[in-house]
């Protein structure tokens, strides 16, 4: 990938924190309403993998409020419950924002969108650390 495909997303003061937009939370409250998942006893887990042009890429899970440990950080946006685990949220994913878009079907899921200093590629599928590699 070339630098010029790389994006720089604006700084953001403060303790990195996951955000939801209004969209994205209503797509997942109809998600574990189709599942039949209690969403007050449920959340939407928010990490990253290694992989693509950049070296992470973000994963979104849900799971059940017993398997939240005292090594995650949780956030509460529209009525969603959003795990993170501290770690991969200070160093590697940094403040992000999840959305959901509707359009064409190559356009339409959810997007992350980062709100904090660190590479992002071209297409927006994989970025870099906040913090580099040990």
């Amino acid at each position: 990938m070339t630098q010029s495909a790389i994006m720089q997303a604006p700084p953001l003061e403060g303790e990195p924190e996951v955000l939801l937009t209004e969209k994205a939370a209503q797509v997942v409250l109809e998600a574990f309403t189709d599942e039949k998942v209690d969403p007050s006893q449920a959340y939407l887990r928010i990490g990253a993998h290694p992989g693509g042009c950049s070296g992470y890429m973000f994963d979104m899970d849900y799971g059940e409020a017993d398997q939240v440990t005292g090594e995650d950080t949780v956030f509460v946006r529209h009525g969603v419950n959003i795990v993170v685990n501290s770690q991969c949220l200070n160093d590697i994913l940094g403040s992000v924002e999840i959305d959901y878009q509707t359009g064409s079907m190559m356009e339409r899921g959810f997007k992350f969108r980062r709100l904090i200093n660190g590479a992002l590629c071209g297409c927006g599928e994989s970025f870099a650390p906040i913090k580099p590699p040990k």
